[in-house]
């Protein structure tokens, strides 16, 4: 893994991001883990990213760690929680495949499904906590009614249901017996609201059949694979949050060896892709240290000077790694620079952004407090250090 001073992340950041990579060695794991490591931060990190289970695998593996006992126990009994998790969520997605197949409705696996089906059907090596399914519209009614068959209940939540109407997915269906775990039925791939060229016809003729426990299930091919992934990560959660399994997809596709570059780079310029693509990728090689070729990141990205790039980049760790840099001290200014990096007008995207100021679930939820302008500048004003801070050691540096 390469990283230059200037961009070099904390030893524990380091160590939790480089999980991420399938093609880590055990050599490499002990060699990251020293003995100056805060293990307190490594966990609080882990577990921000739902990564605690594949960490503690990949230490153990390495044996010849001095993992302080405290951590040692907590990455233990995290993980076995998470694997119990996993494999519960695997049963329940072959017998939700069962009863569409059975009820003759095509189903698509998605995300964290589909790495599962690629790499591990038990779902340890790649955690998650809901299931994202795809079947056409015209099947929604029977995909429904096969789901709640398979015992899944579909959500009380009337603000989320009213949220949702329209939306790109059904409001989630949740499984009485595992708190925390959901199956969202999605019909399209993406939110009305984007601006990508995406031809999911395409998508459904060039999936594959997926292996057992699956058997009756679709897998995207690699290449869809990963473009839905880069843009979901990019413009759906505005690489804000679900870095590390992002970060596993990207490494079980490339791993998989089953992707064709060349092909995923005409797939993301014919989409409107490239910058979203662009940008996933080059924080999974920044981050995790995963095999992304520059070539194929030349290819993508947009005609911004290197300098602009490297500042946005530390923006952008810093805001999914907390403690990593100083945060943006303003959203506008968050908003701004994730357009600066997505570059929507370039891409020619017919939507300026993918955030919300109208704060429509924030309104929704009763969470949302509208601030007045003179407000707003007098904290800005109070907060002047913080500028400070990130101009001088984020944009600046």
């Amino acid at each position: 893994m390469s990283l230059s001073p200037a961009r070099a992340l904390s030893p524990e950041a380091i160590l939790v991001y480089r999980s991420a990579s399938l093609a880590v060695e055990s050599s490499e794991t002990a060699a990251l883990a020293g003995p100056s490591l805060d293990w307190s931060r490594v966990l609080m990190l882990a577990e921000g990213e739902v990564a605690t289970a594949s960490l503690g695998r990949q230490l153990h593996a390495a044996r010849d760690v001095a993992v302080p006992e405290f951590a040692a126990e907590y990455l233990r009994k995290s993980g076995m929680v998470s694997d119990f998790r996993m494999r519960f969520l695997a049963e329940r997605l072959a017998e939700t495949v069962r009863r569409l197949r059975e009820g003759g409705v095509p189903v698509m696996l998605l995300k964290g499904a589909a790495v599962g089906a690629l790499i591990d059907p038990t779902f340890i090596s790649r955690p998650m906590t809901d299931i994202d399914l795809l079947v056409r519209r015209e099947d929604i009614a029977g995909a429904r009614t096969a789901i709640l068959a398979a015992g899944w209940e579909e959500t009380t939540d009337l603000v989320l249901v009213e949220l949702l109407r329209d939306h790109h997915h059904l409001p989630p269906f949740i499984d009485p017996r595992m708190p925390g775990i959901r199956l969202e039925l999605h019909v399209s791939m993406f939110a009305p609201d984007h601006s990508f060229e995406f031809d999911e016809e395409s998508l459904w003729s060039e999936s594959r059949a997926s292996a057992a426990p699956f058997v009756g299930a679709s897998v995207p091919s690699s290449e869809h694979l990963l473009l839905h992934g880069c843009l979901h990560f990019a413009w759906q959660h505005t690489m804000q949050f679900g870095a590390w399994r992002t970060f596993r997809l990207v490494s079980a596709i490339v791993v998989a060896d089953r992707l064709d570059w060349d092909q995923f780079v005409v797939l993301a310029r014919a989409t409107k892709g490239a910058t979203a693509c662009y940008w996933t990728l080059r924080l999974a090689r920044r981050m995790a240290g995963i095999a992304v070729p520059a070539e194929v990141l030349a290819k993508l990205s947009a005609p911004t000077p290197e300098w602009i790039c490297s500042a946005l980049e530390r923006h952008f760790v810093a805001a999914i790694v907390p403690g990593e840099g100083p945060p943006s001290p303003s959203e506008r200014l968050s908003r701004m620079l994730w357009n600066a990096a997505l570059r929507p007008r370039w891409s020619g995207h017919r939507m300026p952004g993918r955030w919300d100021p109208e704060r429509r679930w924030e309104r929704a939820r009763g969470s949302f407090t509208p601030e007045t302008a003179p407000a707003r500048f007098t904290r800005h004003l109070s907060q002047y250090r913080a500028w400070a801070r990130f101009v001088s050691q984020t944009l600046l540096r």
